[in-house]
Formats: C-alpha cells, structure tokens, sequence
C-alpha cells in the first residue's frame, strides 16, 4: 500500500511538473512597445520629416517673396492715395493670388503630411510585424498613452529592440 501511495505522489508530481512546463512553454509571448518612441525613432520619418520641411520651407519662401511685393504696392497704392487705379487694381489682384496661394500651399502642406505619415506607417506596421514573426511574440501591444494599455512589466518594453530592427530593415540591413 505504501509502494501504490509513493508511486501515486510521485506520478501526481511528474503530471503536475509536466503541466507547469507546458503551460510555461505554450504561454503566448506578449510584450509592447511604446509606439509614440517608435515612430520618432524610425529613420524613415526622420528622413520623410525632412523632405516635407524642405518642401514646406520652398512653398513659403514663394509666398514669403509674394508678401513682400504685395506689401511694396500696398506702400506705393497708399502714398499715391489711390491716384492711380492701376496700382489698386495690381494691388488688388496681387492679394487674391497671394492669398490663393497661401490656401493651396497650406491645403497641399496638410495633403503631404498625411501622404507622409500614411506611408511612414504602413512601413512602421509591417516592420512591427515581421519582429513579432521572426521573434516568435504572439502578441505585441501597442502602448500610446491613451489608456489601451494601462499597465506591463518593465521588462516587457522591447521599444529599444524594435527600433533598432525597424532602422535596420528600412536600410536594407535585414
């Protein structure tokens, strides 16, 4: 009777040392990321950033130029204290192409950022992916401060890890 209880015990311990090995193993691998150091993190915002103030700085240089000439004939239409319609009249015109201008600039500045920003994270998403793939996560959250994550182990941050596999990526490294 002792022998069937120490083989019971000893049969329950090896089930139950089983059990908590294949519970250990099969767990989902979860970590997060936070996503607002990710994004400013990847060399291809950097790089998208950059090309949109460039092109950002050129649409205001034009109208920054523009400006400067409506401001001339608006001295000159105001020490001639409309003497000559024609000045008015140039004056006039040349405030509604600046102003037109300025709309579009702005209009096309907002189209550009939000072409950016989509193509910027379609990439970003993609990259994020294939790092949970080939590490092997079954899920990595996203933690944007807006309360869809509330809390995770430190540990769990792998910020750091998918930055740099995203910059690697994105050059070609990977």
């Amino acid at each position: 009777m002792r022998n069937k209880s120490a083989f019971f015990f000893a049969l329950l311990f090896l089930l139950s040392l089983g059990w908590g090995i294949y519970m250990h193993f099969s767990a989902p691998k979860t970590a997060f990321i936070i996503i607002q150091d990710v994004y400013n993190g990847y060399d291809m915002k950097k790089e998208m950033e950059k090309k949109f103030n460039q092109t950002k700085d050129a649409r205001q240089k034009i109208l920054d130029s523009l400006a400067f000439e409506l401001n001339i004939l608006g001295k000159k239409v105001q020490d001639e204290h409309e003497k000559n319609p024609a000045n008015l009249e140039q004056f006039k015109s040349r405030r509604e192409e600046y102003l037109q201008r300025k709309q579009n600039s702005e209009e096309d500045n907002n189209q550009l950022s939000k072409q950016y920003d989509q193509e910027i994270l379609t990439q970003l998403n993609q990259y994020v992916k294939d790092y949970g793939k080939e590490n092997g996560y079954t899920y990595i959250f996203g933690n944007d401060g807006n309360g869809s994550l509330m809390y995770a182990k430190e540990g769990k941050d792998i910020s750091k890890q998918v930055i740099e596999y995203i910059n690697e990526k994105y050059k070609g490294v990977k």
